[in-house]
């Protein structure tokens, strides 16, 4: 697969628009296995991740202007989309991972949906004043399959390469 860069632009979302980053971009490498789905202006990549014959995990890297409300409320918003009660800001510290790669700072969260059955792995990635989310969602067992291949793919991203200038 060959890396992904950023689309500017914004979505219409339920009467809102909702603006996405622009300028400088990251790029990623996504494991072979992961199929490429039909993304938005929304997404900058998208992928069905899992068994192509059973249940399937979502994939998707967005990203948004500013810090989206700080790293307690992205946690805080996949913790409600996994139907779970919010954490504090005590907590927060105990609910991320940091990671540093290619002089990216890397926040990387791990929620267990509990009775839903779903799990989220989700990155954090403050870039260029703008913030890039990588969030895998799907059935606890696909997720548990693919962390692996999740950690490693985020170990693959990188600014991307400027265009060269013509003269």
């Amino acid at each position: 697969p060959t890396p992904h860069p950023g689309m500017p632009g914004a979505e219409a979302v339920a009467g809102a628009t909702v603006a996405t980053a622009e300028g400088p971009s990251l790029t990623w490498t996504a494991p072979a296995s992961w199929r490429p789905k039909g993304g938005s202006t929304m997404r900058k990549g998208s992928y069905a991740v899992g068994p192509a014959d059973g249940p399937a995990g979502d994939l998707a890297v967005t990203a948004f202007p500013g810090d989206v409300g700080g790293d307690l409320a992205n946690v805080n918003r996949w913790r409600g989309q996994m139907q779970l009660p919010p954490i504090d800001g005590q907590e927060l510290a105990g609910a991320l991972e940091a990671l540093e790669v290619n002089g990216l700072k890397i926040l990387v969260a791990d929620i267990d949906g509990g009775a839903n059955a779903e799990r989220l792995l989700g990155a954090i990635v403050p870039f260029n004043g703008a913030t890039w989310f990588f969030k895998l969602v799907g059935p606890a067992a696909v997720v548990a399959a693919e962390a692996d291949a999740f950690r490693a793919m985020l170990q693959t991203i990188r600014v991307a390469e400027a265009p060269a200038a013509h003269p």
